[in-house]
């Protein structure tokens, strides 16, 4: 999970290198403020452990969450002239938020072998 959570700040970093990016190629506002709600839901668990089966699936709803604001995001930046760049890149953090809630998805029941420092069972 550590692995998962270091994957998903990196994804909130580029989450608002995007939306730096969006500001600059003068994108509607909505794109902007999608994006600043985004990388929050991952940043938001991205500080702390996950041992249990609880903390687990609260990583995976944020994943989940983090799917809401980037659509949203896609939504508003269609059909505006010269967003083809911020497009494309709005459509590679959805690509990424879909990898983390597969990767939160397949990880949520592992569980920690005793005797074993870094080996999970599923």
């Amino acid at each position: 999970m550590l692995r998962l959570r270091i994957f998903a700040a990196i994804v909130s970093v580029v989450t608002l290198a995007a939306m730096v990016l969006s500001l600059v190629l003068g994108a509607p506002i909505g794109v902007a403020i999608a994006l600043i709600v985004a990388a929050a839901c991952l940043a938001a668990i991205a500080p702390f452990d996950a041992p249990a089966l609880r903390e687990r699936n609260r990583v995976l709803f944020a994943c989940l969450a983090y799917l809401v604001p980037v659509a949203a995001a896609l939504a508003f930046a269609v059909g505006v002239p010269g967003m083809n760049i911020v497009m494309v890149a709005i459509i590679v953090l959805l690509q990424l938020g879909i990898g983390l809630v597969c990767w939160a998805f397949a990880t949520r029941k592992r569980r920690r072998m005793p005797r074993s420092r870094r080996y999970f069972d599923n």
